[in-house]
């Protein structure tokens, strides 16, 4: 259970990085029927549903540069169970190819508790994955789709370094426990692929003070440390939790690839791969751009995202 004193400095630090880009979301908690776990949503906006799903070791506000400017959309922003400040959930009690049956559970659960039938997604990376196996198993429920960067679990995707390491049962351990400083914050969003863009100042002062306060001041980091050790170990991802390319060819729903051509976990090669396995799939790449490609021009995201979402 986190102190108070923790959860406030997270909540002041998370208010910060959304007043620097003029919004203040409206924050409440979901009881999930399955599984039966509390998680947290940010809102932001009116109009037609979207969910933001991101990506690990991470939590919703890291969607704030973009959702800040989609507010013609009813943007809800899900911190994912042990992100953020959502509860946790044992991964250790469900079998590796049994993943996917938690996170059809947990996404459609959330859009039960919402009272919403059917909705667009935005994704990264591990909410990525999350995503399309809600769209596979649930199509009626997904209108439209927009991943942003190599999504987890795509045929050919690699692993980076520091993705080896957190995936190896003690070191990743011991990893979670240490305190993140903005030194370690600014190597780990090098190797993501964000050197140009860290390099050009181009992320705000508030975006590192809320990522520190989402290391240190929640238990983020050791609960997707724990669900990173059951799809990967240091060696890759394991065969059993990836993605096939059957359920690639089921995900009929339009998808938009937003893919960095700086992002270590696929080059833009894999995108068009994956892309011409999917029936009604297309992809823009960036250059100079990382795995989280929307933080390095959130504007040009933005855009590109409102402009996709408005055309169902």
């Amino acid at each position: 259970m986190l102190s108070e004193e923790r959860v406030q400095g997270y909540r002041a630090a998370e208010r910060r990085f959304w007043e620097h880009f003029g919004a203040t979301p409206k924050e409440y908690f979901l009881d999930l029927a399955r599984p039966k776990v509390k998680v947290r949503m940010l809102e932001v906006g009116e109009g037609a549903p979207v969910l933001f799903v991101h990506g690990g070791p991470n939590a919703g506000s890291t969607w704030t540069p973009i959702a800040s400017q989609m507010r013609d959309f009813r943007c809800l922003i899900l911190d994912r169970p042990g992100c953020g400040l959502s509860e946790p959930v044992d991964y250790s009690a469900y079998s590796t190819g049994d993943l996917h049956s938690l996170a059809v559970d947990v996404l459609t659960s959330v859009l039960d508790a919402l009272h919403i039938e059917r909705l667009s997604v935005v994704a990264s990376s591990f909410g990525g994955a999350w995503t399309l196996w809600l769209a596979g198993a649930h199509p009626s429920r997904v209108v439209r789709i927009i991943q942003e960067g190599c999504p987890a679990l795509v045929p050919g995707i690699k692993i980076p370094s520091m993705m080896r390491m957190l995936a190896f049962g003690p070191l990743g351990r011991f990893i979670a426990r240490q305190r993140a400083t903005e030194k370690v914050m600014q190597r780990t969003f090098r190797q993501l692929g964000h050197t140009a863009s860290l390099t050009a100042g181009r992320f705000p002062a508030a975006w590192m003070d809320w990522g520190l306060h989402l290391m240190n001041d929640t238990d983020t980091m050791r609960n997707d440390v724990a669900a990173i050790q059951r799809v990967a170990t240091w060696r890759g991802f394991r065969r059993e939790v990836m993605l096939s390319e059957d359920l690639l060819r089921r995900v009929s729903q339009p998808t938009l690839f937003l893919w960095g051509e700086a992002d270590p976990f696929g080059g833009v090669e894999i995108g068009r791969r994956t892309c011409a396995t999917m029936p009604n799939a297309k992809l823009i790449s960036f250059p100079a751009s990382g795995h989280l490609p929307w933080l390095d021009d959130p504007d040009k995201h933005a855009q590109t995202a409102r402009e996709f979402l408005q055309a169902q």
